[in-house]
C-alpha cells in the first residue's frame, strides 16, 4: 500500500466491492472509517451510494505527512472527519481535533511491585533506537531502564543496522521480532513508574502510548513538546526531553505520580472518544 499501491489495487477494490454489496440495502445509519488507507475515493463514493441514509465519519490516527500522497482528498467524502494531529487540523479546516483513547483495562492494572523505573515498549522506527540509547546513557545509574524494542522483520533489521547510521551499534539481542502478548504488556506497565515515548518527527499528535499512560496513571517522559499544553498535563507526571540531547530532572524521575481529575480521565477513555466521534450513536 505504501510503496506501490497499484500492485494491490485490483485486490483491494475486489475486497471492498464485496463489502459494499454485502451492506447494500441494509439499515445502516453510521459508517465509521478508521484511517482508510486502502480506500480510494471511487470506492468511498460507491460505499456512500450503497448506504444512502448513513452518516459517514472519518478518523485519522496518523498524520498527513506519514500517509500516502492524496489522502486529504478522501475527507470530502465524509460528513465529519477527525484527526489526532493538531497541525493537520490547523491546516485543513475540514478536520476536527480529537486525540486517541485508552482501553478500560489500563485503569485496572494488576497490583505488582514497581521494580522498573523507566520502560520503552514499542516498534523501533526512524530515530527511535538512537534516541533510546542516548537517553539510557544520560540516566542515573541506580535507575532501572527496561527496553522492549520490536522490529517486524529480522531480515530488514539486519539490512537497516548496516545502511542506516541511526541503527549503527544495534545488536540482535536487544530486539524482539515477534510482538509480545497483551497480558505481558499489561504486566510490564504495571511494574513501571515512568513510560518513555518517542513520537515520529512527522507527527504532532499524541501517541497511543501517551494516552494509555493517562489511563494507567503512570508518569511519562516524551519527545513531544505539545504534551505540555494538553489538559492531562501535570509537571509531576509528564516531562518533555530533547530527542537529540536528552536531559531529565532527577527530582522528576524520583517523584510519585499525581492523580488526575476524573473528567480528564473520562475524556480520554474509549467511551469519551466515542461520544465525540459518534455522538448520534448513543
Amino acid at each position: 500500500m505504501r510503496i506501490s499501491p497499484q500492485l494491490v489495487a485490483k485486490k483491494t477494490d475486489a475486497f471492498f466491492d464485496a463489502v459494499i454489496e454485502q451492506v447494500r440495502g441494509q439499515p445502516i445509519d453510521q459508517v465509521l472509517v478508521i484511517k482508510g488507507e486502502a480506500l480510494s475515493v471511487p470506492l468511498l463514493e460507491r460505499l456512500r451510494k450503497a448506504c444512502p441514509k448513513a452518516k459517514f465519519t472519518l478518523y485519522f490516527w496518523d498524520s498527513y505527512g506519514n500517509m500516502p500522497r492524496g489522502t486529504e482528498r478522501k475527507v470530502s467524502c465524509f460528513d465529519a472527519a477527525f484527526s489526532f494531529d493538531p497541525q493537520d487540523v490547523a491546516q485543513d479546516k475540514r478536520l476536527q481535533y480529537r486525540p486517541l483513547f485508552f482501553l478500560d483495562h489500563f485503569t485496572k492494572l494488576p497490583s505488582l511491585k514497581q521494580d522498573i523505573d523507566l520502560l520503552f515498549l514499542g516498534t523501533v522506527h526512524t530515530d527511535r533506537f538512537r534516541v533510546i540509547k542516548t537517553l539510557a546513557s544520560r540516566l542515573p545509574r541506580d535507575l532501572r531502564f527496561e527496553t522492549v524494542m520490536y522490529y517486524p522483520s529480522m531480515k530488514l533489521f539486519q539490512v537497516r543496522r548496516v545502511v542506516d547510521p541511526r541503527m549503527w551499534g544495534a545488536r540482535t539481542g536487544e530486539f524482539i521480532f515477534k510482538p509480545i502478548g497483551a497480558d505481558e504488556v499489561m504486566q510490564l506497565i504495571a511494574r513501571t513508574r515512568i513510560a518513555v515515548d518517542v513520537e515520529r518527527a512527522v507527527q504532532a499528535g499524541f501517541t497511543m502510548r501517551t494516552i494509555e499512560m493517562v489511563g494507567a496513571s503512570k508518569k511519562l517522559i516524551t519527545t513531544n513538546p505539545r504534551a505540555q499544553s494538553a489538559d492531562f498535563y501535570h509537571p509531576r507526571n509528564i516531562a518533555v526531553f530533547d530527542r537529540k540531547n536528552p536531559r531529565l530532572d532527577d527530582d522528576f524521575l524520583r517523584a510519585p505520580h499525581t492523580p488526575l481529575p476524573a473528567p480528564v480521565l473520562a475524556r480520554y477513555s474509549l467511551s469519551g472518544w466515542l461520544r465525540d466521534v459518534l455522538p448520534e450513536s448513543g
